[in-house]
């Protein structure tokens, strides 16, 4: 009986020893569209370390779009903010609002996946990119590794759930962190930066 309870709790000891602890994943952020012009009013994204971030980089247009240093950010578990579309001339066609949870356990399995994904390439310097097409709302995780540059060739087995993807128009791989869809108006919404009285 005494050696069965030593072996559940050597068990249990090297379960809770290899448990995953929450880790930093990027210090860069990118803001940018599919479909022309826009104004990243305001767009914050928290992460699972109680961190939070800005992503509103103000006027962009194309992917990956404006980028920064952001220090270092978590995996995201919270996305919110404002946007609007712009005519080509000046003005804005449309503006979009969204406030919604990410599901990060998914979200930190990607990130692990795209970071144990390469055969030769140890990047590990990644980048949270956020991504507007109208009301669409994209949340893109890269290591930014650069066929042209470096071996980008992956290790077998490596992606079993295909969660690695080309970036949009590139050929950079990425993982979709958040993929989802706000609210749109053709007036500001109040209490935004676009709206006149908007503190």
């Amino acid at each position: 009986m005494k050696i069965k309870l030593l072996f559940v709790l050597t068990a249990l000891h090297f379960l809770s020893a290899c448990e995953e602890k929450p880790f930093y994943v990027a210090n860069i952020g990118n803001a940018g569209s599919l479909d022309g012009p826009y104004s990243m009013g305001s767009i914050s994204v928290a992460d699972v370390l109680g961190g939070g971030w800005g992503f509103g980089y103000g006027a962009v247009n194309g992917y990956p779009g404006s980028s920064a240093d952001i220090g270092r950010m978590g995996v995201p578990k919270h996305i919110e903010g404002y946007w609007a579309k712009k005519y080509s001339t000046g003005g804005f066609q449309f503006y979009y609002r969204i406030s919604a949870d990410i599901d990060s356990e998914l979200a930190e399995k990607k990130v692990r996946t795209l970071r144990s994904y390469y055969q030769f390439f140890k990047g590990k310097t990644g980048s949270m990119q956020v991504v507007v097409e109208r009301e669409r709302v994209r949340i893109f995780y890269t290591l930014y590794c650069s066929p042209s540059y470096d071996d980008c060739t992956p290790k077998d087995n490596s992606d079993l759930n295909h969660w690695v993807e080309k970036a949009p128009g590139s050929v950079r791989n990425v993982v979709v962190l958040f993929d989802g869809k706000g609210e749109m108006s053709s007036t500001p919404f109040p209490d935004s930066p676009y709206d006149k009285n908007w503190r």
